[in-house]
């Protein structure tokens, strides 16, 4: 099943298999949605939060937390330093 939201955009609804019956989750919004009614696409869920359904194209590699965690650890060391270039010049 598809629904249109306001912006033209489409969302699925898709429905997958897990332990003990299946979940019935909305995925989207898609400007070309991947399938049409009846179709079949992959999904990647979280097996603890089953209403987090991904696409597979939507799952990150890791690389943007990388960097965030690299700026951040270069951020806190700029400020350690600071502080104690402040500590020891005063």
């Amino acid at each position: 099943m598809a629904t249109r939201n306001e912006n033209g955009r489409t969302e699925l609804l898709v429905q997958f298999s897990v332990e003990g019956g299946s979940m019935r989750v909305a995925v989207g919004p898609f400007k070309w949605p991947p399938t049409s009614v009846g179709g079949t696409v992959e999904v990647v869920y979280d097996p603890q939060d089953l209403s987090n359904v991904l696409m597979p194209d939507e799952v990150g590699t890791g690389r943007v937390a990388l960097l965030l965690a690299i700026g951040s650890g270069l951020l806190l060391l700029f400020c350690v330093l600071a502080i104690v270039i402040t500590f020891v010049t005063w």
